[in-house]
């Protein structure tokens, strides 16, 4: 197959879950290309000739509207950030006249893809290359259990309610501690550090740091730690990009696979969760979990049969 991605070249989980399925669908022996929609430059590859289909990960570009080729779009976002955007929902309802069918990545988002256009589901991998265990680190994060936050910080992502779950981790489990990455927002940052001055999280909370750049740099930080807690709801994203580096992960927007560490968006279940994780930490092989249900690889296996119905 001849497989044309339309991506917005950015820094965001959308492209690098992009990036990943598209090194998976060469490695298959595909011919792929990664454009800009507006721009006729490869981001990524190179196409001579005509794609045999079209995959949708930002906009369309003008040239494809009327090719007479299949088209899927990529539903990365999650429905509700989506309509609360403002932006987001209007643009895939406005596209979904022209597209064959959506492909999602979240079980629990199906029904809301489903009422606009046919939905599949495929999982939600991450390149397993990238994100794996490290022998010989040494240099772990403080912590028994060090527990780390690592989201992109925007508006409602944010790790409040896990700062408050950690004063109950805390009292249990004295010597933990919370490392809290990403912020790269100034304000943000003033307000956790206001947060955390009047709330004397102090003997919990041991960093707030900025951006993380690169899988290889985020794979270190996960390999340094014990969990990955994420606070996104009713969803989750890319941090299940722990269970590639070995590490459990917690977050309320997990609930797949009858994981056994999960957890509502409330600081008492996400305590909860956080203390029994630790006190079983070997009930799951993180990585064997990962590799059964989050590879890119399988991911692009699963794309690639959905792109096959449409030629």
């Amino acid at each position: 197959m001849k497989i044309l991605h339309h991506m917005k070249k950015e820094n965001s989980g959308l492209a690098r879950t992009t990036l990943e399925i598209v090194k998976y669908e060469e490695r298959h022996g595909h011919k792929v290309c990664i454009k800009e929609p507006t721009g006729e430059m490869p981001v990524y590859g190179n196409m001579n000739g005509d794609a045999d289909i079209h995959c949708i990960h930002s906009q369309l570009g003008l040239k494809a509207y009327h090719d007479n080729k299949p088209k899927v779009m990529f539903m990365h976002g999650e429905p509700l950030s989506s309509v609360g955007n403002g932006i987001s929902m209007k643009a895939i309802v406005d596209l979904a006249p022209m597209v064959d069918a959506f492909i999602a990545m979240r079980k629990d988002e199906m029904p809301i893809w489903n009422s606009i256009k046919r939905t599949y589901l495929v999982d939600k991998g991450v390149d397993l290359e990238v994100y794996k265990p490290l022998d010989g680190i040494t240099e772990k994060l403080s912590g028994e259990p060090s527990i780390l936050y690592c989201e992109n910080w925007r508006g409602q992502r944010n790790p409040l309610y896990l700062c408050v779950a950690m004063e109950q981790v805390w009292k249990k489990y004295p010597n933990a501690r919370l490392h809290l990455y990403n912020c790269n927002d100034k304000r943000m940052q003033e307000t956790f550090l206001a947060l955390s001055k009047n709330n004397k999280w102090w003997p919990f909370l041991r960093s707030l740091q900025g951006g993380v750049n690169g899988g290889e740099a985020m794979n270190m930080l996960y390999n340094r730690v014990d969990i990955v807690v994420s606070c996104l709801y009713p969803l989750y994203a890319r941090s299940v990009e722990a269970f590639g580096a070995g590490k459990a992960f917690i977050g309320p927007g997990y609930k797949e696979h009858d994981y056994p560490w999960q957890c509502d968006l409330h600081p008492d279940s996400i305590a909860k969760a956080i203390i029994d994780c630790w006190e079983n930490y070997d009930k799951i092989n993180y990585r064997q979990w990962a590799e059964k249900y989050h590879n890119a690889e399988v991911s692009a296996e699963q794309c690639e049969k959905i792109y096959g119905r449409y030629l």
